[in-house]
This record gives structure tokens, sequence and C-alpha cells, in this order.
């Protein structure tokens, strides 16, 4: 008897791989598990290109705790490899004599080649969608720009798609209907990247992402209190848990690595990708804000020390830190703000000069946030360059395009200063600053980094963009 495979209703989306495993993700139809049902009824199976014979199927499970979702894990992959592969699912546990595919999409993955000389991958942050009062997302605006990363990354291959902060927007108008339980919060997940292109890229490609503020709200926890800290929080976490944490490196993975193992201890994450190195850092869950400024940390001490620790191994890769919010340049007064790292110099202070410091000279800085894209440089004392590459929003209607005029605003070309007072370095930034919707594709090799910037359109910026030697 053959039974037919249904689709889901979020993903699949790939998720992070190394060269041997992968990890995919995916939600079925809303209610249709319990809280506190959980099902194998996950199916997925996969073949690398060129090949006829698939492998699998696989059963997974989908767990009505987690807004019926489920994370399957591929191994025994073949490194520098891709795959193609079809996720859906059955209402029976048991496997069937036959399963009909004809109604599941295709999807792919890309296993890392741990001996490739460069990485290229799409890099973007801030995909505002204006979600009405009654939940619901109110026109396909902010879901066109995916259509174009996909077309420039099927013009010139990519290892993976890196979103960088804010794929949610939990308070799109603000207080007025702002996300706050754990059901808006599923429901604003399952809206959002279940739009058709968005999904699409979603299954076609890896992806890493980590939260920002939006996630939860705007320039969280400037105004938390007792209340917000029980009550909203917990739902915006736990959402961000199941949605993005689960199908990245930050979710443990059992011994022997089939299966997740138990919800992450914390946000941010490693990962190694050809030449490079990632840091991906939880820029938001972690802050202590204080009066006090030597007092307030952007992460925790634990977070910093691994950091620090990774940046001195491995000396001779490329290191590429990947913060939500701006690094460098910082604002003029009196734009200045604190919520970004010039709101905590003293951590960043220390950051830099672990960066001065360490025998890594290869030094990147990826960061979103402010709604605007450009390239930096920031010339530390010692004579070491660092490279800031911002790539900010994917989209954000023009009625709210407060950053317009973002390069007035901006320091420059000016000193950079630590807690104290003290000149860290010199930041210059030679292109033009782009306050549109943008996203960017990054490559990097052993000789340098090519930082490219396309609009909304996919039209090339080369004004804004930038080509650095290490």
């Amino acid at each position: 008897m053959t039974e037919g495979v249904k689709a889901f209703h979020v993903g699949p989306l790939v998720g992070e791989s190394s060269d041997g495993h992968a990890r995919i993700f995916a939600a079925l139809p809303e209610n249709t598990l319990k809280v506190g049902e959980k099902k194998l009824w996950g199916r997925v199976r996969w073949r690398r290109d060129g090949e006829s014979q698939w492998q699998g199927p696989l059963r997974f499970r989908l767990n009505g705790n987690f807004d019926g979702s489920g994370v399957v894990v591929l191994n025994g992959l073949q490194g520098a490899s891709r795959y193609q592969f079809q996720a859906g699912w059955v209402d029976s546990e048991e496997p069937a004599l036959a399963l009909d595919w004809q109604n599941i999409p295709l999807g792919y993955l890309q296993t890392d080649d741990d001996q490739a000389a460069a990485s290229s991958f799409v890099f973007g942050s801030c995909c505002y969608r204006f979600v009405g009062l009654d939940g619901h997302i109110e026109d396909d605006r902010g879901d066109k720009i995916f259509s174009e990363i996909r077309q420039r990354a099927s013009e010139k291959p990519i290892d993976f798609v890196l979103f960088g902060g804010d794929q949610v927007y939990a308070d799109s108008t603000y207080r007025l209907g702002a996300a706050s339980s754990l059901k808006q919060f599923h429901a604003l997940y399952r809206e959002s990247f279940s739009q058709p292109r968005m999904a699409q890229l979603l299954r076609e490609y890896n992806h890493y992402m980590i939260l920002d503020d939006h996630e939860i709200e705007n320039n969280w926890p400037a105004r938390a209190d007792a209340h917000l800290w029980t009550s909203k929080y917990p739902a915006a976490i736990k959402a961000y848990q199941i949605y993005q944490a689960s199908h990245s490196p930050a979710a443990p993975l059992n011994q022997a690595g089939t299966y997740l193992d138990r919800d992450p201890d914390r946000f941010w994450y490693t990962f190694r990708r050809g030449p490079a190195d990632f840091f991906v850092l939880d820029a938001r869950t972690e802050r202590v804000l204080s009066r006090w400024p030597w007092q307030r940390r952007m992460v925790s001490d634990d977070q910093e020390a691994a950091f620090v620790e990774w940046l001195n191994t491995d000396t001779d890769r490329i290191k590429v830190l990947v913060s939500t919010v701006v690094m460098f340049p910082e604002q003029r007064q009196p734009f200045r703000g604190k919520d970004a790292w010039e709101g905590f110099r003293h951590q960043r202070q220390r950051f830099l000069r672990a960066m001065a410091n360490s025998e890594a000279d290869k030094l990147v800085v990826l960061s979103g946030d402010v709604h605007a894209s450009l390239y930096a440089q920031l010339k530390l004392n010692n004579g070491k360059r660092i490279h800031s590459w911002t790539c900010s929003g994917l989209f954000w209607p023009t009625a709210l395009m407060a950053f317009r005029w973002y390069r007035p605003m901006l320091k420059l070309p000016g000193l950079l200063r630590g807690g104290w007072g003290q000149p860290l370095g010199r930041v210059t930034v030679p292109g033009e600053v782009y306050s549109r919707d943008a996203f960017s594709r990054v490559t990097l090799d052993e000789q340098g980094a090519h930082f490219e910037l396309f609009d909304r359109r996919g039209e090339p910026l080369p004004d804004s963009s930038q080509r650095i030697q290490w």
C-alpha cells in the first residue's frame, strides 16, 4: 500500500551542516499535535546530486511541546557535496511499504569542504513585516527580496545564508498588538517563515541565524520589568529556540549526534566553513545594564572568555565575529545611543584589545540592526586592521526609513575610544552608505574579502561594496 507524504506548514528549513552531517527543521500544521503529544511522523529521504538512488526514508519525531516541530539530523554525508532531499509527514508511526513523494518539493543542502580555499555566503538582517492586529501579515513586500537572493545564489553558488538578527518583528506596530504570549510568538514565526519566497530559500540553502531585539521587543531589555521578564521574555525565547536555535550549533546533539539532546544552555555558537571560523555572538539575552558604564555588559563573562579562546585558536584562519549590533563606527551626538556597542565601551575595549593582541590578523566583524549597509575599517593603535561589514535591512518600509540619512549621523573619520576615553584606533568609511533594502554576498579567501551589496531588485551596488586584502 502506498501512503502519500504531506507537506509541512513551516519548512523544511535547512540548518547548520558540517562535512558529515546536516540538520533539517520542520513544523506540522497548527494544532495537529497537542501539547504533550510526540509522534514519529516525520519522513525524509536524500541523495547526492547526480545520483538516482535515494537514501532513507528516515523517520523523525515531531513534538507538540515545540509547536508540532522537529529537527532531523542526517549523518554519514560526504563532505564538499550538494544533496537533494525531500521532507514531509504522514499520520502514522509505522514504516510504510511505499511512500508517494509527488507533492513534496525538492530541497538542497551543502556539506562543508574543510579544504576549500574560499567561502562565499549571503548575509543580511532585519526583515520587517507588517503584522496586523489580527496577527496576520498584511502584504508580501517583505517576502520579495528572498527571490532576488535565490536568483543571485543560483548565478554564483554560495555555501550558506547567514541572517544577522530581527528575522521576525514581534513589535511591528510598536506596543500596539505586539506579540506577548507563546501562541502569538508561534503564529508570528509560522506566518513569517512560511511566506512562499522565504520558504523556498529556506529549503534550498543551509542557514545560520541569531536573534536580536525585535525577536522580543525593540531595544530589549531597555524597558524590561518584572512582568516582561516573567511573561513576554520566556514566550519569545521559547519560540526562538524552536524556530531558530534548534537547527543551529547552539542546540546540543546527543553523544551519537543523531538527535537534539536538550534545550540550549546558551545561544551564541561557533562554526567553520572553508578557510573561515565564525563566532556568532548572542548580543541580546545576556546583557547587564547599569548606571555605571564600567559595569555594563553586552555579553556574559563566559561568552567573552569563549570569544578570546576562539580568537586565539588556529590563528592562521580567517576570523569572523558576527555581532547583531554595530561595533563601529559610532554615531555623532545627539544620535548616539546605548543599545549598540558604543553603549558598552568598556567591554568593547576588551574585545578590540583581544583582537589587537591576538596572532590572528584576518579579522572581520559582520553586523546589522541599523537599517543601513556600509563597509568600515578600524586601524588599531598597533597597526592591525579590523574590517566591518554592516548589511541591514532586508526589508524596511519607506514610511519608517529613519536611517535614510545615516552617513551624516556617523562620527567620521574619527578616533574610536575605549571605556575611559583612551583612543583604540581610527575608523574610516571609504565607500557609500546605502540606506535602503539590501542584501549582500561575502566571499572570504586567503588573499582577502569581497563584500558585495545588492538592492532589493538584486542589482549590484558597487559604490557601497568593497574588496579588501588582509
